[in-house]
């Protein structure tokens, strides 16, 4: 999780990173298997994939027009 937050940190703001962080981890619970899914929170773009038992893998972030790498499980 702290690569996630590592990653982030210099384009958001941590309120807005925790925010998006809760946002992907239910919206990728909504899906089940270990296909990436593209989501979107307000200016916010991402993929991620359920690795089920609560875990996530955040492939990139989008922040505006800058597509973020992250690569990070959650």
């Amino acid at each position: 999780m702290n690569k996630f937050f590592d990653y982030l940190v210099y384009d958001l703001p941590l309120q807005a990173i925790r925010d998006l962080l809760s946002y992907i981890q239910r919206f990728v619970a909504v899906f089940a298997g270990d296909m990436p899914v593209e989501g979107k929170m307000g200016r916010y773009a991402f993929c991620a994939t359920n690795l089920g038992e609560g875990s996530v893998r955040v492939h990139w972030v989008q922040v505006g027009r800058e597509r973020i790498v992250v690569d990070a499980v959650v």
